[in-house]
């Protein structure tokens, strides 16, 4: 099986997973590692990384130390940063692919937009958008969080007679198409703090248009030197060292929000990179009003900066309009601008519901889903049996790879019961889904910093906030390893 799909299919498999980015590429590698070979990774885009391929826009780098963002089979990858940049996680993906023996498993360039339960032959019919049918025992949801974006609803953004391009669409070119031209960013969250001040220096003046400043920290954007590398390259403990730092200063930053005295320090750190703004109007419009926890957090050394250069100019006047030729804010004034820029991010709450996703009875994903998304540990609900999510409802928080990992070892978990027993269907009990998310929703409800306005980024549009996790990452690992069999109805191929 190639990693490069051709014309329209049908294929049987065990396994089919949804997505090639880190989540999926996890899940595929412990398959095989617990002798399922019979996997198939269907991947939308052509290449593998999920975000991280799809995305390109200038000064895209990882806000979780390189240590943390990689998997923990596979520590001795040489990085180049702290911080890896796009282009590098991209190329440990495939490196991880090409290591673990699971690049024969990937199908590029196949985009799956439905995905069907049959009681009949207890199997998951999957359709690509050419027509290609994929039949499974299983189904394993990788989509993550990441995948439909935002356009904002500005009245008259379609007039505009510049380009506009949204960061998740950014072309695959330099920067030299914006020499010399006015260009107008709209946003200041996590894409903004990252682009800003790499284009700045090629923009003939930059203006930036922000709703709600935001909380964001210091991060080394610096290079291991030659000798760094060779100490990483040459005691591995060097690099497990690192990771279990960045472990502990994640946890310590964000796992006790409702720590006055923790967070406090926490927020003295974002302040005094603040302070690197000289002008005093700029640095108090910048200077976040939410609790700290209400928002993504953020890490740039270098967004502050920024707005030092005589080129770049922050308002903060609500937007009322775009023009042909600028945008116009609430103040009256129209900013002139020949290309606009949308930094507004992600619908983060939709998850696997982006793909229509159809179970038992004919009980659509998207439906269930309408007053928000949920499931049962983020990862399997009701009514869709032999289906399971990575970095699914309620999943966010501290670190992701190994969050996936966690997630992974328990999806194999299930599959491997599912094959090796002869199971037609396993499926979580609705009263087990109803009192897990019920206690999930009271432990969020006590992190106070989730219950403010500037936490909309979280929530779902019934208000109920689908995507964060109110537990460690070691908490959410110790509950994913009890044993849970009797949460699942079970039907038996011979029930004898």
């Amino acid at each position: 099986m190639g990693a490069n799909s051709g014309e329209a299919v049908e294929v049987g498999t065990d396994v089919v997973v949804i997505g090639a980015g880190p989540g999926g590429i996890c899940t595929a590698i412990q398959l095989r590692q617990a002798g399922i070979e019979d996997v198939v990774v269907l991947e939308k885009s052509a290449g593998v990384g999920g975000t991280w391929f799809n995305n390109r826009y200038p000064g895209l780098s990882c806000d979780v130390p390189t240590d943390l963002y990689s998997y923990s089979f596979f520590l001795d990858h040489e990085w180049e940063r702290p911080f890896a940049t796009r282009a590098e996680i991209v190329e440990y993906l495939e490196a991880a692919v090409d290591r673990f023996g699971v690049r024969d498993a990937i199908r590029l360039d196949t985009h799956v937009v439905s995905a069907r339960w049959d009681d009949e032959s207890a199997r998951w019919t999957i359709v690509d958008s050419r027509g290609g049918r994929w039949i499974a025992r299983v189904l394993v949801g990788a989509v993550g969080m990441f995948n439909e974006h935002v356009v904002p609803a500005i009245p008259g953004l379609d007039t505009f007679t510049g380009p506009v391009t949204h960061t998740a669409e950014w072309p695959d070119a330099d920067l030299g198409f914006l020499a010399g031209r006015r260009v107008s960013v709209v946003g200041t969250a996590a894409s903004a703090t990252q682009v800003v001040p790499t284009i700045a220096p090629h923009t003939g003046h930059l203006t930036v248009f922000q709703r709600t400043s935001n909380w964001v920290f210091p991060k080394d954007h610096g290079r291991y030197t030659e000798e760094d590398k060779r100490s990483r390259r040459v005691d591995r403990s060097v690099v497990e060292a690192g990771r279990a730092q960045a472990a502990r200063e994640l946890d310590e930053l964000f796992a006790d929000l409702n720590n006055e005295a923790k967070t406090a320090e926490q927020a003295a750190k974002a302040l005094a990179n603040l302070d690197t703004v000289r002008d005093p109007a700029v640095r108090e419009a910048l200077r976040p009003t939410a609790q700290l926890g209400a928002q993504r957090p953020l890490l740039s050394s270098e967004f502050y900066e920024a707005f030092n250069r005589p080129d770049v100019t922050l308002v903060t006047s609500p937007i009322t309009e775009v023009t042909a030729n600028g945008i116009r804010t609430a103040d009256g004034r129209e900013h002139p601008a020949d290309h606009i820029v949308l930094a507004t991010g992600y619908h983060a709450h939709r998850f696997l519901s982006v793909v229509d996703v159809v179970g038992r009875g004919g009980t659509a994903l998207r439906d269930q889903w309408a007053e928000g998304a949920y499931a049962y540990l983020g990862m399997t609900v009701e009514n869709f049996p032999n289906l399971f999510m990575l970095y699914g409802p309620n999943t966010n928080g501290g670190s992701i790879i190994d969050k996936l990992e966690t997630q992974a070892r328990y999806i194999v978990g299930k599959t491997v019961y599912v094959l090796k027993n002869d199971v037609r269907a396993m499926e979580v009990r609705p009263e087990v889904v109803a009192a897990y998310n019920a206690q999930v929703q009271a432990d969020i409800g006590a992190v106070r910093a989730w219950q403010v306005e500037g936490s909309r980024y979280y929530r779902a549009p019934s208000g109920r906030v689908v995507t964060q996790c109110p537990y460690t990452v070691v908490e959410y690992d110790r509950m994913t390893r009890e044993d849970d069999l009797a949460a699942f109805t079970v039907t038996l191929a011979d029930p004898s």
